[in-house]
């Protein structure tokens, strides 16, 4: 006898937090001589950031680099810029498994301890993780034939994974500092974010085009004055992707791993160029949308039959997120009174996704440094989280949603109000995927035993008195029939029993 079970899959992507590692920041700095002695340090901050990273073995070794910079108040009541890099290579422990990795780096804490006119001591520590993202199917059976094997079968939209892809690389641009004619003295900020534009697919491979937005901020190498200028980097880059085609959906996301900004000498001798490198995380998944058949419920009408189940989530896209959307808040500057901003400079913007009574939201701040002058011309610092929630009307009844976001500042102003506060208008770029996520049962497994036939019944019908909300497919099952088989003898279309009746169950 015939007897075959047929299977489809599911492709999912799985991430798994593989290891991580901490890395001490211990430095003891002597300022150089061209620098005048320190009255009071106004910032102290470390961006750490992955260069690159290789993988042996059962070892993923990460390339960081952790930038230490201290902005001070000096005797002339001027700010003055001291940088130091640390780089170091932290090594990882990592399971033997296929995948993409995702490296990250971020700082736990620093502190400092001014210990004399021209010495502080820095302590602090930088973590660095390890993510590992692969596809990972989920089979199912999807037919059966032979065995007098009858299926309840569903029929199902789905958004396949296709493919999971991860990459570092680099670019670099010499970029001009527009309307500011000063030589730079010291760079003390950079924030670096990224727009894609255009992503094309053509032969497993991805075409990308984007911007790096750079923000800069530096103080004038004569006046000592602080200057931002904002730079623009395109981004072209070709990335490897197997078995990508353009059906494809991707769900892309392009962040900054790195970041280095360097002031460089012109012809003429005057620091106004600003050499640009940067490492940049592509992070890409590619879905397919297609229909799928699982089956609930197997069985012989010849055969005792062992049937086992699996419980997973069946993702469908739901929804495309690309907007812009304006924030508006404000930033209370009224501890010490304001009479001048002289620098505005948005960082890092932290999100999460949720959903609400009439559709979903994506919440999260932005972070924003400002440099100003108090009411007593002395430079202060401060840093402010401007809160936003972005909503959006969507329904997807008895099921779950989910939406990884990314949200990019992509413009920033703000309005020095009378009463010491910042009124801004934050532009931001939201981009993301919401699934709708169902959960089955589907069968995974199915098999006869040939060596234990069933009884059948002698009669050949049966009468059968259903109760309401009934379905056919139970009562089939119990007297081992088929559903088709009812329907014919008793002339009926639908498949649940709106109310109590009479049937006649054949023998098959």
């Amino acid at each position: 006898m015939e007897f075959n079970t047929h299977k489809d899959c599911i492709n999912v992507c799985e991430e798994k937090n593989v290891g991580s590692a901490e890395h001490p920041i211990d430095c003891d700095i002597t300022l150089p001589e061209y620098l005048p002695d320190i009255v009071r340090i106004l910032r102290c901050n470390a961006t750490t950031g992955v260069q690159s990273y290789s993988v042996t073995g059962d070892r993923l070794t990460a390339e960081c680099n952790c930038r230490i910079t201290v902005l001070y108040i000096c005797e002339q009541n001027k700010i003055r810029c001291f940088e130091q890099n640390v780089h170091f290579a932290k090594q990882i422990e990592i399971p033997a498994a296929e995948g993409d990795y995702s490296v990250s780096s971020k700082t736990e804490y620093i502190n400092y301890r001014v210990s004399g006119q021209r010495r502080f001591e820095i302590h602090g520590a930088v973590s660095v993780s390890a993510t590992l993202k692969n596809k990972k199917s989920r089979e199912f059976v999807c037919d059966v034939t032979g065995g007098a094997v009858t299926t309840k079968k569903e029929k199902s939209e789905i958004c396949d994974l296709i493919c999971v892809t991860e990459k570092l690389f680099n670019i670099s641009e010499t970029c001009e500092t527009g309307n500011v004619t000063e030589p730079i003295g010291a760079v003390f900020s950079v924030n670096g974010r990224t727009i894609i534009d255009e992503l094309k697919i053509i032969s497993d491979k991805i075409f990308l085009k984007g911007q790096l937005i750079v923000q800069t901020a530096f103080l004038g190498q004569e006046t000592q004055c602080v200057n931002t200028v904002e730079s623009l980097v395109n981004i072209n880059q070709i990335i490897e992707a197997e078995s990508i085609s353009e059906n494809c959906h991707i769900d892309a996301f392009l962040t900054v791993s790195d970041i280095e900004v360097r002031p460089r000498f012109e012809s003429a001798g005057e620091k106004n160029l600003l050499d640009i490198s940067a490492c940049l995380s592509f992070s890409a998944r590619a879905y397919e949308n297609r229909t799928i058949c699982i089956i609930n419920d197997a069985y012989s009408t010849k055969y005792e039959t062992e049937i086992k189940k699996s419980t997973f989530t069946i993702p469908c896209l739901h929804e495309k997120i690309d907007d812009i959307y304006l924030c508006r808040g404000g930033a209370d500057l009224n501890t010490t009174g304001v009479t001048k901003i002289l620098s505005f400079v948005c960082g890092d913007c932290v999100s999460d996704f949720a959903v609400c009574e009439d559709g979903i939201a994506i919440r999260g701040h932005i972070n924003i440094d400002i440099i100003y002058e108090d009411l007593k011309g002395e430079p202060a610092f401060a840093q402010r989280q401007i809160p936003f929630e972005y909503k959006r009307q969507t329904s997807a009844e008895n099921s779950i949603l989910s939406c990884n976001p990314h949200c990019s500042v992509t413009a920033s102003s703000f309005v020095l109000s009378e009463n010491n506060k910042l009124d801004l208008r934050i532009e931001l770029d939201i981009r993301g995927f919401v699934f709708k996520e169902d959960e089955k049962s589907p069968v995974i497994t199915v098999a006869i035993d040939e060596a234990n036939v069933k009884k059948l019944r002698t009669a050949p019908l049966t009468v059968y008195f259903a109760e309401a909300g009934e379905t056919l497919w139970a009562i089939a099952k119990k007297y081992n029939t088929t559903v088709d088989a009812i329907i014919r003898e008793n002339r009926i279309s639908d498949s649940a029993l709106e109310k109590k009746c009479k049937l006649l169950i054949p023998k098959i």
